[in-house]
């Protein structure tokens, strides 16, 4: 850990301009008006960009993606418009930014994954902007880029130059807890799982002592999907965490970076899913099963624990509503020994870049946007029931050119709530997106259910999700995505054949119990590509 901090260190130095050793290593710090990060230009500015919408945006009345309260700021603040040459939804955006590349259609600033930065820097088709964030990124955007530990930037630099402003996450945010219910608990007489083992006997409780009273065999001891992982809700991310396998991620095993995927702790894990499956204590339908299915079980009180992220508790907040006896409370990942904690497994926090277009001829004003959408929604300045979420529940978030947000932020924030609703801070120490969400955990408390405040409670309340991500992120309980670069060539051709084997072959072992065959998958995952892509990948960290 103290090399990657070394060398994440030295990519920061070089591509924000942190000088160090003198003009050699980067430009100084500009103090004329034209490098001023919030300088508002004396003749309009016009970028052109493109607009993922997800799964739908929607405006206040008279606005749209054209006209709102962010174009307006644009132009007010800083005299830059915005022309979209389009937008789509997520299920189509990928496809639309690949053709805009194929074709050499390029915007000045648009948002794309790891594959599509590589790929366009292969192709020359994006701007070398180290010298320009220098100059232009304001001390605070700086500060978030680097909060992250500098990997997001890291993963951005090629050649030690900057081509891309990375939409850093929190990896931490993607570590999954267990969810339990406790009002099943309590009908049964037991605690909290600590351990794999109370896990396991939880999860047979559950599936075989009637815990919802209604005198049938109609329920489970913990949820699975068909994907196994990688959905965030009733996946089983957490579970091979329990047993130290970390099988999406790579992993530095004394210097040397392998796979997760192929460990003998997944074997394990497996095998203890197949005896699972034989006994009954998970859906024998669940390999027919998406996210969205498993959650009409859960909801239905069918299921009783599941593995997945700090949000969980929002796709079955109605289920509640219509219950209020049904309760649910996160813990964090068992520990298989007794003694060593549970370590959550958190990918790379960074998964997409923007990129500004080689012909672009004003690409500070990208720098200058990203500087206010940072101010507007969390600098000393913000106003977040105005550019972040309004009070009638409008998301002006999801209206800007780029936006970065600051990786802890949840994690800050949950920590100020729940020390509020201690007693331990006064409310006039939360800021006005904060004191939403304490309000709405008022309204919980209250007995308030609808409107998602239970989901807020169990996120940002004293014993929320978000208190046990902090946990994991206090004392060490986490390991991390040791390749943080972009897709390697070998990747980019190989690794969506490679996934798909491993889902297929995991399921086959879950549902037949046979562990040879695992010896069989990792065999054949080295020869479809793994070992080229363990030599690329240990290259890359070799150089580093």
């Amino acid at each position: 850990m103290k090399r990657r901090k070394k060398i994440v260190a030295a990519a920061l130095i070089m591509a924000i301009g942190i000088c160090e050793t003198g003009p050699a290593v980067c430009r100084a710090e500009a103090s004329d008006s034209d490098t001023d990060p919030f300088g508002r230009y004396e003749e309009t500015v016009e970028i052109t960009s493109v607009k993922n919408l997800g799964a739908g945006i929607e405006f206040p009345e008279g606005e749209s993606l054209d006209d709102n309260v962010w174009t307006r700021l644009y132009e007010e603040e800083l005299n830059i418009k915005v022309n979209w040459l389009w937008s789509t939804s997520s299920d189509q955006y990928d496809q639309k930014v690949n053709i805009a590349i194929t074709s050499n259609d390029i915007p000045d600033v648009m948002c794309v994954s790891a594959t599509q930065l590589k790929l366009m820097y292969d192709n020359e088709q994006i701007m070398d902007i180290m010298d320009i964030a220098a100059d232009y990124l304001a001390d605070y955007t700086k500060e978030v880029l680097e909060s992250d530990g500098g990997t997001g930037l890291a993963s951005a630099t090629f050649d030690d130059r900057l081509y891309a402003i990375p939409a850093i996450g929190a990896g931490l945010l993607s570590g999954e807890v267990l969810w339990v219910r406790t009002d099943w608990l309590e009908n049964l007489g037991l605690e909290l799982p600590e351990t794999v083992d109370d896990m396991l006997a939880i999860a047979e409780a559950f599936s075989t002592q009637d815990p919802d009273g209604n005198g049938v065999d109609d329920t489970y001891g913990l949820a699975v999907t068909k994907d196994l992982y990688g959905t965030g809700f009733a996946d089983l991310l957490g579970f091979f965490n329990a047993y130290n396998a970390y099988p999406t991620i790579w992993v530095n095993n004394d210097g040397t970076l392998e796979y997760g995927g192929i460990s003998d702790e997944v074997k394990t894990a497996l095998g203890v899913l197949n005896e699972m499956y034989e006994n009954g204590y998970i859906d024998p339908e669940f390999g027919v099963k998406d996210s969205s299915k498993v959650c009409e079980d859960v909801a239905a009180g069918k299921i009783g624990m599941m593995f997945g992220n700090y949000w969980n508790m929002a796709w079955i907040n109605d289920a509640k509503v219509a219950d209020p006896t049904y309760e649910w409370v996160p813990v964090a990942i068992p520990s298989l020994d007794g003694e060593t904690a549970g370590k959550a497994s958190l990918p790379m926090g960074t998964s997409s870049y923007y990129v500004i277009s080689k012909d672009c001829e004003n690409p500070e004003a990208v720098i200058r946007l990203l500087n206010l959408q940072l101010e507007k929604n969390y600098g000393e300045s913000a106003e977040p029931d105005i550019y972040n979420i309004t009070p009638e529940g409008y998301g002006p978030y999801q209206y800007t050119v780029i936006a970065v947000e600051p990786p802890m932020k949840n994690i800050t924030a949950a920590l100020k709530v729940t020390a509020v609703m201690n007693g331990e801070a006064d409310e006039d120490t939360l800021n006005a997106e904060e004191d939403g969400y304490y309000q709405m955990c008022l309204e919980a408390l209250a007995g308030n259910y609808g409107n998602n405040n239970w989901h807020q409670l169990k996120m940002w309340g004293p014993g929320g999700a978000l208190g046990v991500m902090n946990t994991y992120w206090e004392e060490g309980n986490y390991v991390e995505e040791a390749y943080y670069a972009a897709p390697t060539e070998t990747m980019t051709e190989k690794q969506s054949t490679l996934d798909k084997q491993m889902l297929q072959d995991y399921t086959t072992i879950i549902l037949e119990g046979d562990l040879d065959l695992f010896d069989e998958f990792v065999a054949n995952w080295y020869k479809l590509g793994g070992e080229t892509i363990t030599e690329e990948v240990n290259a890359w960290y070799a150089e580093q």
